[in-house]
């Protein structure tokens, strides 16, 4: 056998010395960057990261704690403290009339860890603990940051990773446990660069800041002897490092928690939605008192004449619904408004297929199977509350169902044995349990997502379409939102948690144009777009053209 001499260009041997030197250097300087922190009897006196302070008062103090006594009278306890300084642990203790209150910081690199635990000794239940960490500096105003908005997280549906970028540095505030509530982050302040970091054990009425009011219902309450621990960490990266980066771990033990069940849904067509009513009173009349078709003059359904009329105009909304829908290729439809719209808003949707009205009611059948004969799938609205009238009035509220996936499945199998529904857009996800505000002014909470999980497993063949969403909804569902609220595709925090999850994009009256680019890409992710079906509207075309250029 001959051997043959290796020859090696000392050119690329000297290419590889400098790649060997290069990754040598930006191994040391990754080495290098680290938080360093000094101490002090109160708590932290210096808070760096890469020589920048992120620290303008470390003190560690409890602002508010809710007692509750045994004939379930709820107090505001006494807040004044001892404190004791463990420097060899680095470890701050406050002492109070009620308990103890400490707090363990520790270094690992480019993070600090925080450690608070608080001990109940007294003969009362802890039903709320609100407590400032420090109060930061940042080097500039955090970019996307808005005067007076709060940037919290109470861990519920999703990963607590608030995220501050500045033009050198990138911090995220971590909860490092899953799924159990804490409200963290920064309350709402007029200053961009002073923000203090706190923890609330229960959710405040106002999520702006301020205490928990007395009296509030707990989320982890501390019993008599008993005692919490809250983890959380300070992860900080350089410029432009992203937050899936720097909490991946967070990312994907949430994953692992909660993991996607979402059907095999490989149709990602657009939907086309139809309304057939209005709840605008201008177009209701005594003939036409859900405001049917929005037209208070010619629709009559009180008499035989005008219910024949009625169901020829519908029989011809179907007509023209499905050639729209068709000359859009989309995958179906949801009706919106199948009960018409006889209340005001927010009852006008009334959600239960199970209560139409009389004119609409023996149509129905024929109505839906004309869609199913042009193969589209077909589906409607479902809420979660159930419609209910007084016993000595007209009026229909929409009242909380104690088992609301049961309520949802109920109808949900109605519409599907009834008309083969299969795509169900869930209005209103959230209870009126007067725990926050909404934008709205009344009080909500976004309903748990394992309500959805629930009802998804029992339906695999059915597409949820949750109003509201958090990020554990997109494991089971595809949660709905609008372009003309900005939205346009599945937000990147949602992805780092679950690549494959998709939602529903409703486009008209959107920037559709300015986001173009935005939309081809979120179509391509997988997202599914929604338009105007009953009529060719504008926004149709241009949403055909984006599903067109995101097949190249």
């Amino acid at each position: 056998m001959s051997m043959r001499r290796l020859s090696i260009n000392p050119v690329f041997i000297a290419l590889l010395v400098v790649v060997a030197i290069i990754t040598c250097l930006r191994d040391s300087h990754a080495a290098d960057r680290a938080v360093t922190i000094l101490t002090g009897n109160s708590g932290l006196a210096s808070l760096q990261y890469e020589g920048t302070e992120f620290l303008s008062n470390g003190e560690f103090h409890i602002d508010n704690v809710v007692l509750r006594r045994w004939d379930g009278k709820s107090t505001n306890a006494d807040v004044s403290s001892q404190i004791t300084w463990d420097a060899a642990k680095h470890r701050i203790t406050r002492t109070y009339s009620w308990g103890t209150a400490s707090c363990l910081y520790a270094v690992q690199g480019e993070r600090l860890d925080l450690t608070v635990d608080v001990h109940n000794t007294s003969d009362s239940i802890i039903d709320a603990v609100d407590l400032q960490l420090m109060e930061m500096k940042f080097p500039q105003a955090p970019q996307g940051w808005v005067q007076h908005y709060p940037y919290l997280s109470d861990n519920r549906g999703t990963p607590t990773a608030i995220s501050a970028v500045f033009n050198q540095e990138t911090m995220v505030v971590c909860n490092e446990e899953v799924g159990r509530p804490l409200l963290v982050g920064f309350p709402g302040r007029e200053s961009l660069t002073v923000r203090p970091l706190t923890i609330s054990s229960s959710a405040p009425a106002n999520i702006f800041g301020g205490p928990s009011p007395s009296g509030a219902v707990s989320e982890r309450p501390i019993y008599p002897g008993g005692s919490d621990s809250y983890h959380l960490s300070l992860r900080f990266g350089p410029g432009g490092a992203s937050v899936s980066g720097l909490a991946s771990d967070v990312l994907a033990r949430f994953a692992t928690a909660y993991p996607p069940t979402m059907p095999n849904w490989t149709d990602r067509r657009p939907i086309g939605s139809l309304h057939l009513s209005t709840s605008e009173k201008e177009y209701h009349s005594p003939t036409n008192p859900r405001g049917w078709f929005s037209d208070p003059k010619t629709v009559d359904i009180t008499t035989p004449q005008g219910r024949e009329s009625f169901a020829k105009r519908l029989s011809d909304y179907a007509d023209t619904s499905i050639k729209v829908l068709k000359d859009n290729n989309a995958q179906g439809m949801i009706v919106w408004d199948l009960e018409g719209q006889e209340y005001p808003h927010a009852t006008s949707y009334l959600g239960d297929p199970r209560s139409l009205p009389a004119e609409i009611e023996p149509l129905a059948d024929q109505f839906f199977a004309k869609f199913k004969a042009a193969g589209l799938r077909t589906g409607l609205t479902i809420r979660p509350q159930m419609p209910v009238r007084a016993a000595y009035g007209n009026e229909v509220s929409q009242v909380e169902f104690p088992d609301i996936a049961h309520n949802l499945m109920q109808k949900i199998d109605y519409a599907h044995k009834r008309w083969g529904c299969t795509l169900f857009y869930v209005d209103s996800n959230v209870n009126f349990d007067g725990r926050r505000a909404g934008n709205d002014g009344n009080a909500y909470r976004l309903m748990d997502a394992s309500i959805f999980q629930e009802v998804a497993a029992a339906f695999p063949d059915v597409l949820l379409i949750p109003e509201h969403e958090n990020t554990r909804y997109y494991a089971y569902t595809a949660p709905y939102n609008e372009l003309r609220q900005n939205v346009t595709g599945t937000p990147d925090s949602v992805t780092a948690v679950y690549p494959r999850a998709f939602g529903v994009i409703y486009v008209p009256d959107g920037p559709i144009d300015q986001k173009r680019d935005e939309l081809i890409a979120a179509v391509k992710h997988g997202d599914i777009l929604m338009f105007r079906g009953w009529w060719p509207d504008d926004y149709n075309a241009k949403v055909k053209s984006i599903y067109e250029a995101a097949k190249k």
